[in-house]
This record gives C-alpha cells, structure tokens and sequence, in this order.
C-alpha cells in the first residue's frame, strides 16, 4: 500500500487523476499534505508535519495533523517535491510535475531533486514547455540548461533514476507524457530491471542534449557561473539595501538558490560524475556578517541555509 505525500491537495488531485490511474500500481491508502493550498504559505513540513486528507479523488484536507517519517523528512529539507510516494515509510519516488519553464528561474526545482537523487530515491520530472517559444533561441537554451543538472545527476548516483519526461504545449503531447510517466512508475514498483534500463535510455537522452543541443541550441555560459580549473564560482548581485530583506521571507534569494545547486551538479563534477571542482558561491554587493543570514546553521528558512549547505565556501564581498 502507498501513502502519497503532496504538496498541496491540488498537486494530490492532479496526480491521481492525470498520473496514477494509468497505469496497474498499488493501491493509494494514506494522502498527506504539506500544505492547505497551493497558496499556503509555511514550512512545518520541514519538521515532518502533514495534514491528513481524505483518500479519495477530492482529497479534503482534515485538521489532523501526522509525523511523517524520518526518510520523508529527509527528502524535504531542500523543499518538497510536489508528490512523494511512499511504502512502510519508505521513500520509492518524487515527481515534480509542473507546465512551465521560467527562463528567469529556470533552476528553481533543481534542489529538491537533486536531494532525492542523494538520498538514492528515484526522481521524475515532468516538465511541459508552455510560456516558452521553441521556435527562439533563447527558450531553447533554457530547455538546455534545465537538463544540465539532471544530466550529471543520473552520472553521480548511478543506482538512482533522475528522469525528465518533457512536452510541448498541447494536450496531446501532456497526455503522453502523463501516461509516460505512469508507465515509469509502474517499472518502479514492480520491473527494477526495467528501472536500469531506464537510466541507461535517459542517461542516452540527456547526453544528446548535452553534446548537441537542444533542438540544436546549445545554451552559452550564464554570466553569473564562472567556470575555472579547480572552482565554480557563482556571483549573486542581490543588493543589500533592498527593503525585502527584511520584508520577505525569501529576502532576495528566491532567483539564486536553485542556481546554486544547478551549478554544482553541473560544472563541478565531470563526465563520468567525478567530483572535479569546488563550488563558491560570492555576493558581490553583501558584506561579512550580513544580518539576513544571522544564525543560518538553525534556521528553518530554505532562503537562510541552502547557499551555506550546498556551497563549499561562501564570500561576502561588499
């Protein structure tokens, strides 16, 4: 039986009736929430801390609040995905489903991924293009650096299926890849066989893209990333007398924090998933000690910690 962990009862919704009727898997006996809505504001989940919601296809979230286990919460402590299933409080699989690509943020997701693919708990991402206009360069470099940190990580755990399952902006391509989807899940529960020759077909899939483009686009350096022989560094320009840094939770990292673990898996390790280089991370305008960052170590706040934990240095240079 599967407890289906979500971020919201509109992501549970979703992926039971797009996703997980497709296919001949387990029967779903227990949905928690992380969140009331998709507009639900809060991190208690960080904390292990779900609603339970009905089982069923309306999935009314309850005032009962539930532990999840420790291996869930493991998963999110660089932000959850928006499913996560589960079996005897074990992690199987995260998918992240959402329709479009920001080519401002285009590595917002990364961080929850990547921690699932460390923890060694399969990751699909199924990922539409719509706001994008593949008929212009420029989306099509967007499409390429989104692959880039998904590419290396299939490299790096190499027990560990990081699979993105991509469509264009039409009905028929999101119901195929739905139904992909559902197929994968299907391998992962029940054909582990199958599931290796999976990554063997993504890993393909992703190299491809990597070595000749993305519908022949291959993505420049972003200005912000500076790849050296032995370090990475990545350059965040946030300025210091912004007032959303005292009036926003986020303060001015929402853009960067994906971006630096996106650089990571893909400039510091090579071709094979060797670790090659250091990852700095440098703000340009902040200087030492910047009160926003003030007891990071014990903060629940994604915005405070990540730099610190993903990076293997950081410098304030203002």
């Amino acid at each position: 039986m599967v407890t289906v962990w979500a971020e919201s009862p509109e992501e549970a919704r979703n992926f039971i009736q797009n996703v997980y009727g497709r296919a001949d898997l387990p029967p779903i006996s227990e949905i928690r929430v992380a969140k009331r809505s998709p507009n639900s504001r809060g991190n208690n989940y960080l904390g292990g801390q779900y609603y339970v919601a009905t089982n069923d296809d309306y999935v009314d979230v309850t005032d009962e609040v539930v532990e999840a286990p420790i291996r869930v919460k493991e998963l999110v402590q660089w932000c959850t995905c928006d499913i996560m299933l589960s079996i005897d409080d074990e992690p199987v699989c995260v998918i992240e489903d959402t329709t479009h690509i920001v080519r401002m943020n285009v590595f917002q997701r990364a961080p929850r991924i990547i921690k699932a693919a460390q923890l060694g708990v399969h990751a699909i991402i199924l990922q539409g293009t719509y706001g994008l206009d593949l008929r212009l360069g420029g989306d099509n470099w967007a499409v390429y650096r989104y692959m880039l940190p998904f590419q290396k990580a299939n490299k790096i755990h190499g027990n560990t299926l990081v699979c993105p399952v991509l469509y264009l902006p039409d009905e028929h391509s999101q119901d195929q890849a739905e139904q992909r989807v559902s197929e994968i899940l299907y391998s992962i529960f029940n054909a582990p066989k199958r599931v290796k020759e999976i990554k063997i077909e993504t890993e393909k899939e992703l190299d491809d893209i990597i070595h000749n483009g993305f519908n022949g686009y291959i993505a420049p350096q972003i200005p912000s990333i500076e790849v050296l022989d032995n370090e990475v560094i990545v350059k965040i320009g946030a300025k210091p007398d912004k007032p959303s840094w005292k009036t926003k939770g986020s303060g001015q990292m929402d853009p960067y924090i994906g971006m630096i673990a996106a650089a990571k898996y893909a400039y510091c390790y090579n071709e094979f998933g060797d670790r090659t280089r250091d990852l700095i991370v440098e703000f340009t305008f902040l200087p030492e000690g910047f009160f926003y960052f003030d007891g990071w170590e014990k903060s629940t706040s994604l915005y405070k910690r990540l730099a610190f934990e993903i990076a293997d240095e950081v410098r304030f240079l203002g």
